[in-house]
């Protein structure tokens, strides 16, 4: 049986079973028996209850290994207080001084509803940048799609990283420049052991995310090894301003 990650399961929406008996019992417009209700209701309420059951261990999951990762790196460890009427405690964050510079490891979310994606995420500030920005993303259908509509992609001259990346920018000729011969070896490596985020450059910090939070022990890893090369790309980003 095919597992579904924890991340990505709705407690609000309910399980095909539970349509099914709403189609079975309403076919051909006969009104449902009077028992199906009572049988319904505590159906979905097992069901919500082991999807809340589930979020709270993934969330408790990636705080362990949060806090493991800033002892890992000798950063600090941040759980903001509840706020709310209700004692909602937002997500923690790893956060401190890297190489000189400051770093975080966080989470946020982008859209709502049924459209909305989790992610985490590790940054390193680049206060040099400036106005600078960059945005590396992997080649897939819809990036070779938008590319053919006209989609900004610039090609760095590299037959082993052209074909794995889009590359926007509002400087492409910095961006070239900035994308040195072991930056771009490094990413190739990383996306072929499955870095399949979004790097960018932006008002001053140097951010790789991808979908998902630090519940799970294989993309913790991952953006721990990402730290280093967002580093070297703030480095890189420093000296826009004195080009």
């Amino acid at each position: 049986m095919r597992r579904i990650p924890l991340e990505t399961m709705n407690p609000c929406v309910p399980p095909p079973a539970i349509a099914a008996l709403f189609l079975a019992t309403s076919r051909g417009g006969h009104p449902a028996p009077a028992w199906v209700p009572l049988l319904i209701l505590p159906v979905f309420l097992v069901v919500a209850t082991l999807g809340i059951r589930a979020a709270i261990r993934q969330q408790r999951q990636a705080r362990e290994r949060m806090a493991a990762l800033a002892d890992q790196l000798h950063l600090e460890f941040r759980q903001p207080a509840p706020v709310g009427t209700f004692g909602i405690r937002p997500p923690p964050t790893v956060e401190g001084t890297h190489r000189g510079r400051p770093v975080r490891f966080f989470t946020y979310t982008t859209g709502s509803g049924k459209n909305q994606q989790h992610w985490g995420a590790v940054a390193a500030a680049a206060a040099g940048a400036g106005s600078f920005t960059l945005d590396l993303f992997p080649q897939n259908f819809l990036t070779h799609l938008g590319v053919a509509l006209g989609m900004q992609d610039i090609q760095v001259g590299d037959p082993a990283f052209d074909p794995l990346f889009v590359v926007k920018s509002n400087d492409p000729a910095y961006a070239a420049a900035a994308l040195l011969p072991e930056l771009r070896a490094r990413l190739v490596a990383e996306r072929k052991r499955g870095a399949l985020g979004h790097l960018s450059v932006k008002d001053g910090e140097v951010r790789y995310a991808e979908i998902g939070g630090f519940g799970q022990a294989t993309r913790v890893a991952r953006l721990t090894e990402m730290l280093e090369l967002v580093c070297d790309l703030a480095e890189v980003a420093d000296v826009y301003r004195k080009t």
